[in-house]
């Protein structure tokens, strides 16, 4: 029996969109704008609590996952001989009884004579659906029960394609967390379907609703099949400014038995205008209004049946910015790199979050007007202008391969923008004196790191040194009176952060260079997976340590029976369950833990590069899902699986080590092959710690902000304290110094 925190099933009426940890993005959005009022074809969303009991009810789960543990990132083959095993196994798993009850009954209600689209939805938390799209499947025009089971089971099971599995291998996703939610939907039989972006997303203009159609289902449009046609309407005066008649050769339509059908269009239909003005002029206003909505521009799927206009998902444009705020300073082309995308975060940040942001980095910072000439703010978003570097041939290489490590396709967008005409300017970066001091000064600290330096205990010297600054960052926040002179002193304690990280990032450096060196040193000889394989399981790195943690609270909560069961009861109202969870008798060992884990780690959360959004030692709900999450599974197992990587390591290291051991030159380059394994491990495990450092000095800053905010409204100088979050640095010095500000108006934007 499900309680109302767990349910196997929500009918799009009762999502919203904070849901997506059960729903997934698209689920969340179709609720979202089902309770807004838009029209969306009825439906309901198979849970994420649906596909847990789905692996749990198959047998030989804890089989499939130790299979799929043994694909190493790269591995195509090994990904396909296991892909094919887990999938076979899964396609032939029940549907578990109650899941099926319900989405049968759910069925009923939306329409059972109705035929439905069956498509993935994938959480947030878990698969991003930015990283993942196209990944699961869709199933079309379903229209009995066991058609309905079947596409469900296939959506589950999509999520174990070798794609799939070889990116979560690639970026260190267990698959044992992962999950995914099916979206059910009343089916438009389209006449014609298209896309609509309420902003132009090949000029980025702002006025501009550009639409895309096509006949048939969109599925063709959306797939690249058919070439559409192209409508461009000015949403400031509702006039149609262009139109684009494409060669429409082919459509898909619904076949009347279930499924669909690839259809060669008539001569004359193929050049015929899919859409009347009118149809494009109401297209334009619906998503215009979805847009005011939400409040930013929109990426919306339509389809029109029987006069009928419905929209099937709805999401937002992030390929848009930069914006008007991102001005060349001397007219050419200038290129901005994206801060907050290559951290996976696409979401606006808040005013203070960013100010704050850009004092962390020293470089081209104006102590004058509290801002940043390098790192520019713009539509919500970060970005570093890359232009001057990358003029510059060493630095070039040095940023090339930097944004790599982020993205494999980046350096390939920074050069094609590069080889562009009015790029080409040249080199005005010439370093001084101290500059070029201070680069000899970090190359000889990697030649250190990698060849002379003994780093045992290095990791633990950088913890000490850790501590050392967030308590000068805390004692001189303290120490500061309350006023102008502490958004000075805040912008001092952010940019105190640069000197200390770049003791250890030397190291960190070194370690890169190792793990490459390594690879060349051992071509011919070593096992590829061995090479990725020596720097698992690594003790020390911060995630890893606060992944264990969160592991062992699970298992404390498990001594007490009466808490496990609470957790399985746990809702959206965290105060009182932690409440009542604090009267439990044999609570208080998860509670020590609990609280020593968020004086830890408590300054993190999602999102956390923002200022504003809530650390879990301020909104601890999100901690507590994963912990009642980890409680499905074995007690132990996730110091087993951490044991498992230790043992992969090791025997790793054994084996570079012996295979390098051969030959006359063998003891020299066993010797070798030791010192740089070493090296590239050490630098592994600080590969985090810069971020770490960095949001808990942001938890410091934040409570000191919390702190003026109070002030300030008592004062009356804000409405409200979280108003803070909407000013600028330079906005809340003026506050404390008296300026005339309009807060109400910087709010309000």
């Amino acid at each position: 029996m499900m309680t109302q925190a767990q349910p196997l099933i929500l009918s799009f009426n009762a999502i919203r969109a904070g849901d997506g940890h059960l729903v997934g993005g698209k689920g969340a959005n179709l609720g979202e704008m089902t309770h807004a009022g838009f029209p969306i074809p009825p439906g309901f969303c198979v849970t994420t609590i649906a596909f847990q009991q789905f692996m749990d009810g198959c047998p030989t789960a804890a089989e499939l996952y130790g299979l799929l543990d043994t694909v190493m990132p790269g591995d195509v083959d090994t990904a396909r001989r296991v892909g094919r095993q887990v999938r076979d196994t899964l396609l032939d798993a029940p549907v578990p009884d109650e899941v099926a009850r319900l989405i049968r009954q759910q069925w009923q209600q939306v329409g059972a004579g109705h035929a439905v689209a069956v498509r993935s939805s994938a959480t947030a938390e878990d698969l991003p659906d930015a990283s993942f799209a196209g990944q699961q499947d869709t199933y079309l025009n379903i229209r009995d029960e066991e058609a309905l089971l079947d596409a469900t089971r296939r959506c589950w099971v999509s999520l174990f394609t070798d794609r799939a599995i070889l990116y979560r291998c690639k970026n260190h996703f267990p698959h044992r967390d992962v999950k995914l939610a099916v979206v059910v939907q009343q089916m438009v039989m389209a006449e014609v379907s298209g896309i609509l972006f309420t902003a132009d997303p090949v000029t980025g203009h702002r006025h501009t609703v550009a639409i895309d159609a096509s006949f048939g289902l969109g599925e063709a449009l959306v797939s690249g099949l058919v070439s559409p046609d192209s409508y461009r309407v000015d949403k400031r005066n509702r006039t149609i400014v262009e139109r684009r008649i494409a060669d429409k050769v082919v459509a898909i339509f619904p076949k009347e038995g279930g499924g669909t059908r690839q259809e060669t269009l008539p001569d004359a239909q193929r050049a015929q205008t899919v859409l009347t003005d009118a149809q494009i002029l109401e297209l334009a206003d619906l998503g215009t209004h979805v847009e005011a909505y939400y409040g930013a521009p929109q990426d919306i799927e339509w389809a029109m049946a029987a006069g009928q206009t419905y929209l099937v998902q709805s999401r937002p444009i992030t390929s848009l910015y930069p914006i008007d705020g991102l001005q060349s300073p001397d007219g050419g082309l200038r290129i901005y790199f994206s801060a907050g995308h290559q951290q996976m975060m696409t979401n606006a940040m808040s005013p203070l979050g960013m100010a704050c942001m850009q004092s962390f980095v020293p470089i081209g910072y104006d102590h004058a007007r509290l801002t940043n000439t390098v790192v520019l703010q713009d539509g919500g978003h970060l970005y570093g202008d890359l232009t001057v570097p990358l003029r510059h041939p060493i630095l070039r290489r040095i940023i090339l391969r930097g944004v790599a490590q982020f993205n494999d396709l980046a350096p390939e967008a920074l050069q094609l923008a590069m080889r562009r005409p009015e790029f080409q300017r040249p080199n005005t970066l010439s370093p001084s004196f101290s500059g070029l001091r201070w680069i000899a000064r970090f190359v000889l600290q990697v030649q250190s790191a990698l060849w002379r330096r003994d780093l045992s205990g290095y990791v633990e010297h950088v913890n000490d040194l850790i501590a050392q600054e967030l308590q000068a960052a805390q004692r001189k926040l303290d120490e500061t009176p309350v006023g102008e002179r502490q958004v000075q002193a805040i912008v001092d304690v952010l940019q105190a952060m640069f000197v200390p990280v770049f003791t250890w990032v030397p190291m960190f450096v070194g370690g890169k260079i190792a793990h490459v060196l390594l690879g060349r040193l051992s071509r011919g000889w070593a096992d590829a997976e061995d090479l990725d394989a020596y720097l698992l399981g690594l003790p020390g790195n911060v995630v890893t340590e606060m992944n264990l943690a969160l592991g062992d609270l699970a298992d404390r909560a498990r001594r007490s029976p009466e808490l496990c069961a609470l957790f399985g009861q746990l809702g959206d109202d965290r105060a009182a369950w932690l409440a009542q969870a604090a009267q439990l008798e044999e609570s208080g060992p998860f509670f020590q833990a609990w609280d020593a884990f968020l004086v830890r780690y408590g300054a993190r959360g999602s999102a956390e590069i923002d200022i504003k959004t809530p650390r879990w030692y301020e909104e601890p709900l999100p901690l507590l899902k994963v912990i009642a999450s980890y409680l499905h599974k074995a007690p132990g197992s996730h110091r087993t699986q951490e044991q498992a990587l230790i043992t992969a390591r090791e025997a790793a290291v054994a084996r570079l080590i012996a295979e390098a051991n051969h030959g006359p030159l063998g003891p020299l380059r066993a010797r070798l092959t030791k010192r740089l394994i070493h090296v590239a491990q050490t630098g592994d495990v600080l590969r985090e710690h810069h971020k770490f450092f960095a949001i808990q000095k942001l938890r410091i800053v934040k409570e000191k902000l919390k702190a003026m905010a109070v002030d300030l409204t008592q004062a009356q100088k804000l409405t409200q304290p979280d108003d803070i979050w909407y000013l600028l640095l330079a906005e809340l010095r003026a506050l404390y110094r008296g300026d005339a500000l309009e807060v109400a108006d910087l709010v309000a934007t």
